[in-house]
């Protein structure tokens, strides 16, 4: 007891830590408690060392919530206004893309998810926009789910209260691609250009000899495929938390992107956004959860009047182009199964 009570003591006469120290410690204490027995193949579990562990334990107290037991699917997006509990994290204030981008990592990082294995599905249900609505009108929408194997080997839908069930894929972005891509920021940035300009020198190699030719691409139009190529991914998908949170850190990264405080969802939801306005006329933007960092969904619209006349294409200002929300998703066993 003698030693104990001079070990307090001279606990107690030492300075407290660094508020930064402990906030990284606790996350890096959180994601290794919170590793799952069944590790996922990719897992974002930090590991620390038998001193530091020490040294967290004798600075902080953290208060762990055991995982519940059960086999049952795993829950990647909350209902509409559910909560996860509280973290200790300590999260820095928002005011730049770069902002939002950082705390997603760090809640990744302390509570990381499994990804669904090929066999599992991914549910979505969303909420899009059929039309724009004119003279004080209410918006008209359709409310969709969707299941989608992770392997890419089938996807299905409702169609009048029956499941659907079809084969192949019918997504541009896969799964199996969005899986393999790094979760560090600036490498799934780098890749990301590198895929839209491998899809450009495609493109450019399928009009050879014939009349028209493809022109190189612009650095804006570089950057605006880019952008929509990440957002495109993020679309009726269940994503890990470390992807995710890539995601935005590679968004804000992109020349032009910006971060707006304020906004609201389809869904009525109370949101922040990331955006870019391309060639200064049409505005693409991601809704994201102030409080989980989730994906709500996606808005594109006009932002001026623009014409192209050899297109044929024109829009006016504030004309919608797309408008849709993440109701729910998870992963499930098989489809017909909601989370």
């Amino acid at each position: 007891m003698d030693e104990l009570r001079q070990l307090k003591d001279r606990h107690d006469a030492l300075p407290g830590a660094d508020d930064q120290v402990v906030a990284q410690a606790r996350a890096r204490l959180l994601a290794h408690m919170s590793t799952p027995r069944h590790r996922p193949r990719f897992a974002w579990a930090l590991g620390l060392g038998a001193a530091a562990v020490a040294a967290v334990l004798v600075a902080v107290i953290v208060i762990a919530t055991p995982a519940h037991e059960g086999s049952g699917p795993v829950q990647a997006h909350p209902p509409s206004g559910s909560r996860p509990p509280a973290t200790p994290l300590r999260l820095g204030p928002v005011a730049s893309a770069e902002d939002l981008a950082g705390n997603a990592a760090a809640l990744a990082a302390a509570a990381p998810d499994p990804v669904p294995e090929p066999g599992q599905w991914a549910y979505v249900k969303s909420r899009n926009l059929l039309q724009q609505p004119k003279n004080g009108t209410k918006n008209r929408t359709r409310t969709h789910e969707l299941w989608r194997r992770a392997d890419e080997k089938q996807f299905a839908y409702l169609e009048d209260g029956e499941l659907k069930v079809v084969d192949g894929s019918e997504f541009e972005v896969t799964y199996p691609y969005l899986l393999s891509l790094p979760t560090d920021p600036a490498a799934l940035l780098a890749r990301t250009y590198a895929e839209v300009d491998a899809e450009h020198a495609r493109h450019q190699a399928a009009r050879r000899g014939g009349r028209a030719t493809v022109p190189p691409l612009t650095q804006e139009q570089r950057h605006t495929y880019a952008f929509q190529h990440i957002v495109q991914g993020m679309r009726d998908a269940v994503l890990p938390r470390a992807l995710r949170a890539a995601m935005y850190g590679a968004l804000a990264g992109i020349p032009g992107v910006r971060y707006e405080a304020r906004a609201t969802d389809l869904a009525g939801r109370p949101g922040v956004t990331l955006y870019r306005v391309h060639e200064g006329y049409l505005r693409d933007e991601i809704f994201v959860d102030p409080e989980t960092y989730e994906y709500l969904g996606y808005r594109t619209i006009a932002v001026r009047d623009f014409e192209q006349p050899r297109a044929y294409y024109s829009v006016e200002k504030g004309q919608l182009l797309g408008w849709g929300s993440v109701i729910a998703s998870g992963v499930v066993d098989r489809p017909g199964l909601r989370p």
